[in-house]
């Protein structure tokens, strides 16, 4: 296999991958990068979700990045498109397009302690060609969403129409009055159903659990706000302040305390009423959650629950056994016709390659993770063992109730400001201490567990063997920006 090299090989170009291309560029006037994306196209999640609905669920204003704020979205909760050409104009007006490499995947990656290294294995996806790029630094900008979630269908094979993911959609697909069933009702669902519902013959939506809904209006954006905005960027600096503040007060309701508990039940109580008031009582016992508020991400809703009035849908609790040629068979043993079935199942948070990442002394990251007691990294982005890995939206870095653009920015700050003796030549590597991270983790469990985040549910957040839940971060969006704009030197190792 040939050999490659660059300072920095990034993986992902998404807005993780992008970002810390366009910082490296604006703060330290570094270029001698490549980033690897194994999509048709740049824009991660952006890129690969293009459902039918699919768009933000955080206001606009504040689903940008602080220093390219865009003043042109159509409406509060814009869609995927505008997203999706948002970012492409970062990644133009910064020269990052040149960077990309699309198509390609990043196998498995290994610590050269000789060399003060890394070594990985890149595979192209159309010729199935390997070669290795060698790198200083290695970061993983993968998101979470990424690696589309299946679920086991007996007899999914011999059905006749198309079974489609939503992270997997093509634009091509007609389903003009065709039975469509619908699998899950998590976020993907809530924006599909509405958006196809006026065109198809059917739908029946599966679901598992039921979700808090949170009324939520989508409202355009006149083209004389988009011109204030534009031409006045104080103005569009203060609104977003102010969504900033006003996001950031949901924080309290994950709580355990008593100013968590009377957010929650304030929070439980609109969403209780707004489904009571919109939604078809038929349709109230599958739309009333049992567990606490916080525990799921909550669904801001436009048009979902609206949508159930149509005489086109069914809403069931009943779960799919088996698929036959035009029809899914349910437990209760009724039989459901169908000629579409989409599957609105989520993701695999498998994005961190865990098997295939070889630390110090040919060390896994899973076996890190497994002598470890669970899925971390300090705060967030780097591992002891694991010299000039870093990861952008890693461990912990999930927010539940603000934009992850947030967590994106902070993360990059901090990988800048640690890694910045390595690109300017000042030294051979960098390595986060094993007593810092062992000290921040359990800072963090320790913070978890006066949340609900781990209290009253076990979902695909946390590590089914310990508990651990690994997405959240459970402080202050000003706590977090602290920590990574002004970085403890001594929790790091510099080599020369």
């Amino acid at each position: 296999m040939s050999t490659l090299y660059n300072d920095v090989v990034i993986i992902g170009a998404g807005f993780s991958g992008i970002n810390l291309a366009c910082q490296l560029q604006r703060k330290l006037n570094f270029s001698d990068y490549v980033i690897y994306d194994r999509g048709h196209d740049l824009g991660g999640t952006w890129s690969s979700n293009r459902y039918p609905g699919c768009g933000v669920d955080i206001p606009a204003i504040f689903y940008s990045l602080s220093w390219f704020p865009n003043a042109k979205f159509t409406s509060i909760f814009p869609p995927q498109e505008e997203i999706l050409e948002y970012l492409r104009q970062v990644a133009l007006r910064h020269n990052v397009i040149p960077h990309i490499k699309l198509r390609t995947e990043w196998k498995s990656a290994r610590w050269l302690e000789k060399t003060s290294r890394w070594q990985i294995v890149v595979q192209n996806i159309e010729n199935g060609e390997s070669f290795v790029h060698e790198a200083k630094i290695l970061v993983s900008a993968v998101g979470g969403y990424t690696n589309a979630k299946y679920p086991t269908l007996h007899g999914i094979d011999k059905f006749k129409g198309p079974v489609v993911h939503t992270a997997k959609w093509d634009q091509a697909y007609d389903l003009e009055g065709r039975n469509v069933v619908i699998i899950g009702n998590g976020c993907s669902a809530s924006q599909v159903i509405p958006a196809i519902i006026d065109e198809v013959g059917s739908i029946t939506q599966f679901i598992r659990s039921p979700q808090y809904y949170v009324p939520m209006p989508n409202f355009c954006i006149s083209r004389l706000w988009r011109t204030l905005f534009q031409y006045t960027p104080l103005l569009l600096m203060l609104t977003r302040w102010f969504v900033f503040w006003i996001l950031e007060t949901a924080l309290t309701q994950f709580y355990k305390d008593k100013n968590g508990q009377r957010a929650r039940q304030k929070s439980v109580r609109i969403s209780e009423n707004y489904v009571r008031k919109s939604a078809p009582e038929r349709y109230w016992p599958l739309l009333s959650p049992q567990y606490d508020l916080g525990c799921k991400r909550r669904i801001l809703d436009h048009k979902y629950i609206k949508s159930l009035h149509n005489p086109k849908m069914l809403l069931t609790k009943d779960s799919v056994v088996s698929v036959r040629s035009n029809s899914v068979l349910s437990a209760s043993g009724k039989e459901y016709f169908a000629d579409f079935i989409i599957l609105a199942t989520g993701f695999e948070f498998t994005q961190w390659q865990a098997d295939s990442v070889f630390g110090r002394k040919g060390l896994s990251l899973k076996q890190h993770w497994d002598e470890f007691g669970g899925i971390e990294a300090y705060k967030t982005i780097a591992m002891n063992e694991f010299p000039n890995l870093f990861y952008i939206l890693g461990p912990n870095s999930g927010r539940g109730h603000t934009s992850v653009l947030y967590s994106i920015e902070c993360s990059v700050d901090l990988v800048i400001n640690v890694a910045r003796p390595i690109l300017e030549g000042r030294a051979a590597s960098i390595e986060v201490r094993k007593d810092a991270e062992t000290e921040w983790c359990k800072t963090v469990q320790e913070a978890l567990r006066e949340t609900v985040l781990t209290r009253s549910c076990l979902n695909q957040f946390s590590d089914p063997k310990t508990g651990w839940n690994f997405f959240s971060y459970p402080f202050s969006s000003v706590r977090l920006w602290l920590g990574t704009r002004f970085p403890v030197k001594s929790h790091w190792n510099y080599k020369k």
